[in-house]
């Protein structure tokens, strides 16, 4: 029965992220014919490939193995009860995730409060894109060389393998909407690796 739904799986997956077989193999070092025949269930695949295809999607291997209970395909998230951490470092950004217990996405949404950093956050990239609303107050958008001042409404959307941060400005309240977006994104599913608890 798991190997059933691991082919199920792995085959969705590679729907989803509008990939041939042929592509597939080349992100894994596994055949296409391989890959062919353990979606159609007429071979296994072991552990270690099992790690090389949820590696070429961007998922913990977990995924593969979660009854489709686990799959929920809603989640709400109700105000101020999202998961609290910081992001970037003890000294980072407060971070309210509103869709952690999704398993499996394609986009990591966050509310992040900017003036709540307790130092100065640096420049960081990450592969996929990015997309940040802000929600409350002013901020200053770092995105390689360029510095873009931004205010409440105002949004920017960026391809995030270039280093960036956004800084609050001024001593009120600064939060913005971040949504990062990836169907490669190495920390699907495990943005928390990034994160700590507070």
């Amino acid at each position: 029965m798991a190997e059933i739904y691991v082919a199920r799986r792995l085959a969705a997956l590679r729907t989803e992220n509008n990939l041939t077989l042929r592509e597939l193999g080349s992100r894994t070092g596994l055949s296409d014919a391989y890959l062919n025949r353990v979606e159609r269930q007429k071979t296994p695949i072991n552990i270690a490939n099992l790690e090389k295809v949820a590696g070429a999607f961007g998922v913990p291997l977990s995924v593969f193995f979660e009854s489709d209970s686990a799959q929920q395909p809603v989640i709400v998230t109700r105000a101020g009860t999202g998961r609290k951490v910081r992001f970037r470092g003890r000294k980072g950004f407060r971070v309210e995730l509103l869709a952690h217990g999704k398993k499996g996405k394609l986009m990591e949404p966050l509310l992040v409060d900017l003036s709540s950093a307790q130092g100065e956050v640096p420049l960081q990239s990450h592969p996929g894109q990015e997309f940040n609303y802000v929600i409350e107050g002013r901020c200053l958008f770092h995105f390689g060389k360029d510095r873009i001042e931004l205010n409440t409404a105002d949004a920017v959307y960026f391809d995030a393998s270039v280093p960036h941060v956004c800084r609050a400005l001024g001593d009120g309240p600064s939060r913005i909407l971040a949504i990062v977006a990836s169907p490669d994104y190495p920390l699907h599913g495990n943005i928390s690796v990034l994160l700590d608890d507070r």
